[in-house]
């Protein structure tokens, strides 16, 4: 890798930029926050911007960015993807379909068009290592990739675009651009479902329940 952009410049924005700079001394790395960062770090370009509306502005099709670090407090992926559609289609909040908030675990919801799942009913490590099939804190077998549980929750009236959370280094996921330009390619062809916009590792997941329709056009609530 060569270079990475840490949104977040908070607990776990610095936590990334720390394991990064050990791991990959070499890499150029990018930290984006809304506040300004006094503490200057060699071979670190602090910015004092907000991260979605920089990360609309400079995240390209062909750009060299190798990672996306994620250490802001809302889902960026679904944010990044509202914005970048906007003038394009309009995206309305859903409300879930009844049976996909039916047994996921340890679910919070935050509204009626966002939830947070959970494999995890306790207060995960921060230099967790995420391993394939054991929890790292309990030791117990764990269930369903998280990514795989939430691709798998669909019919005909609902969509999932799932994004997964990389584990870059034990604590620290990252989002692949690539991945981004793919889930808002197809949600630009789905405009006739709701779509369940997803972000999730192993072990945890954010949901938002979207409906885009052509901009001509009044969204369903």
């Amino acid at each position: 890798m060569k270079k990475i952009w840490i949104l977040g410049g908070g607990k776990f924005g610095r936590l990334a930029l720390e394991s990064v700079r050990s791991n990959l001394p070499k890499v150029e790395i990018t930290m984006i926050d809304s506040r300004q960062i006094e503490t200057e770090t060699m071979g670190v370009t602090h910015l004092c911007e907000d991260g979605i509306d920089w990360l609309v502005e400079n995240l390209k099709r062909d750009g060299v960015v190798d990672m996306i670090i994620p250490a802001i407090p809302i889902h960026m992926v679904a944010e990044w993807l509202k914005k970048k559609s906007s003038g394009v289609h309009t995206i309305a909040p859903a409300s879930f379909p009844d049976h996909f908030l039916t047994g996921l675990p340890n679910l919070v919801q935050n509204g009626k068009s966002q939830v947070y799942v959970s494999h995890a009913d306790f207060l995960c490590p921060d230099n967790c290592g995420e391993p394939e099939l054991l929890c790292s804190y309990t030791g117990e077998a764990r269930g369903e990739d998280m990514f795989r549980l939430l691709e798998n929750l669909h019919d005909a009236d609902c969509k999932p675009l799932v994004i997964r959370s990389y584990q870059l280094f034990p604590g620290v996921g990252g989002i692949y651009p690539g991945d981004m330009w793919s889930l808002l390619d197809n949600a630009h062809r789905s405009l006739d479902k709701t779509l369940l916009i997803s972000t999730a590792c192993r072990c945890h997941g954010v949901v938002d329940c979207l409906q885009f329709v052509a901009s001509d056009e009044e969204p369903g609530l």
